[in-house]
């Protein structure tokens, strides 16, 4: 609906425009008057004026002085003049002012109309596009801030062998995404693996200095290079960096390796943690999750060097040439991962031998097997991955490193796969409670070795990283490893002050608080009161 100003100097003309037509029925709810350039001016002040209805020749200023002054005040009004004169001059000025129309009087009420219920639908028209405009504004700030999640799930998508990354569709989900790379960039990833928070913090304060780590990361490994920094689905740390073709030779040069050590300087100054850095090789979008793999790999493998910049090229590691999107398409990767994990068996070896069936009636190439090598290989390293095993322990290092005996036919590519899948299975059904002892061997050294306990000494206790220990526990009793050491001091120190004598000062320094004031800081954030009044509520009380 649209409110309406007729203006003119003679008072019956403006009354006949205004009482004489249907306004409502062409979508003109407000109607207002005027009868000269000043009083019009007062009214389009006062009111939200769409559509004017003038008059050209007025006593004083005109209507096209009016029509300037609205140009200027209220550029969205819409102007509709008429005057009694077939003066050309005027039409032109008046068309190159911008007016909607110029009538000739006498002017027929059914004209004026016509033309106002025109000026209506091209006010509908410009709102609705000013609407879409500011919903499509709208919508494309909140794309802008919902970028680095679209993203992240797309590289979650990639690393976790989500979809087959044939090259239509990687391109599609770039487009989709709006991603600053294109099928052909390469990608070197590099593993920020935590090791330990020196500091005992709330499992509120590591989530805030891990989110501090990750922007950290983003500023210091993206300046002057592309790239982007997430969390995989396990949350570890990962900078994935760029490398188009077209960049190359630009940006930032420095050595990775400095870049990781000033990283790890930072980190250890201001986020109170030692870290590693594990670097990878570039490799193809496509690829990538081979790479992936193997650096959490080398990772869960490193039990001897901390606070290290390593490098996987030194590992012993070369990227295959054939990618996971040669595989044949009938191949099912995400219900052959459900059943691989689940150790349906005799349900995966069907649908093996069906699918090798189907690759035996095709043109067999080198290609199509390396492609079937690579994508159940990919699933190994991805379900030993979520399991919480190093895949070489799952199913040995012969079977992961046979691409060359293995695809050398199909026969022999079949009897591979069978010998990986089962082997697969068989260690997932026997080591099913492997996880779970070793979480009971590190509680029992925390409760042995309670004063100085660390988590370098429980990882080395069981054989594993100590950052793959922090996330094995965490995954296991659903509580970080710190939380549980802090638990257990605390406990200790409550038997302590309640079956006891000893001095608050010695029971803190009994259980690795050097610190007096710091003990009792601890004790009370964790108990609700300090060590002192907890002595004084609860020791009476034991027998």
């Amino acid at each position: 609906m649209y409110n309406l100003l007729v203006v003119d100097d003679e008072k019956y003309a403006v009354e006949a425009i205004l009482n004489c037509i249907d306004w409502p029925s062409i979508g003109v709810t407000g109607l207002f008057s005027a009868y000269g350039v000043g009083t019009a001016m007062e009214q389009l002040r006062a009111n939200p004026i769409d559509i004017i209805v003038c008059d050209i020749e007025m006593p004083g200023s005109n209507g096209l002085q009016l029509l300037e002054w609205v140009n200027e005040h209220r550029p969205d009004t819409l102007t509709i003049f008429f005057t009694g004169h077939a003066n050309f001059a005027y039409a032109q000025q008046a068309l190159q002012l911008g007016s909607f129309d110029y009538l000739l009087k006498p002017v027929k009420h059914k004209q004026i109309a016509e033309v106002v219920s025109r000026a209506c639908e091209r006010l509908g028209q410009e709102r609705d596009k000013r609407q879409y405009s500011e919903r499509y504004e709208k919508y494309a700030q909140l794309w802008e801030t919902q970028k680095p999640l679209l993203w992240e799930k797309f590289w979650h998508d990639v690393l976790g062998a989500r979809a087959m990354m044939t090259d239509e569709r990687l391109a599609q989900a770039i487009e989709n995404y709006g991603l600053p790379i294109t099928p052909r960039t390469r990608v070197r990833p590099i593993l920020l693996s935590v090791e330990e928070f020196r500091e005992a913090f709330s499992k509120r304060d590591e989530e805030i200095l891990e989110y501090a780590l990750l922007k950290s990361a983003e500023e210091m490994f993206l300046d002057g290079r592309q790239g982007a920094v997430i969390r995989d689905a396990g949350g570890i740390l990962f900078v994935l960096l760029y490398e188009n073709g077209e960049d190359e030779g630009q940006g930032d040069t420095r050595p990775l390796e400095e870049i990781c050590k000033t990283y790890m300087q930072a980190s250890s100054s201001y986020f109170y943690c030692r870290l590693s850095c594990y670097v990878g090789e570039p490799a193809a979008i496509g690829g990538l999750t081979e790479t992936y793999h193997a650096l959490l790999e080398m990772e869960q493998s490193n039990v001897a060097e901390t606070e290290s910049v390593l490098f996987l090229r030194d590992n012993g590691f070369e990227r295959a040439a054939a990618r996971q999107a040669q595989a044949p398409v009938y191949i099912d990767w995400a219900e052959w991962t459900v059943l691989f994990e689940s150790g349906k068996k005799t349900e995966l070896l069907d649908r093996l031998n069906a699918a090798f069936r189907e690759l035996g009636g095709h043109p067999v190439t080198h290609e199509s097997l390396e492609g079937v090598y690579h994508l159940l290989l990919h699933m190994v390293y991805h379900v030993s991955h979520r399991k919480g095993w190093s895949a070489k322990e799952v199913v040995g290092g012969k079977l992961l490193g046979g691409e060359g005996a293995a695809t050398r036919s199909i026969t022999r590519l079949k009897s591979w796969a069978e010998r990986l899948l089962t082997a697969g299975m068989d260690y997932f059904s026997q080591h099913e409670g492997d996880h779970r002892a070793n979480i009971e061997k590190v509680k029992k050294y925390i409760a042995a070795h309670i004063r100085d306990v660390n988590r370098e000494d429980l990882a080395a206790h069981v054989y594993l990283n100590s950052a793959y220990l922090s996330r094995l526990f965490k995954k296991e009793t659903g509580q970080s490893l710190m939380d549980f050491i802090i638990s257990a001091k605390i406990n200790q120190a409550k038997i302590l002050l309640t079956e006891t004598n000893q001095k608050i000062s010695d029971i803190g320094d009994s259980l690795g608080y050097e610190n007096f004031s710091y003990f009792g800081k601890v004790f009370k954030k964790t108990v609700g009161i300090s060590p002192q009044e907890y002595r004084k509520r609860y020791q009476g009380f034991v027998g």
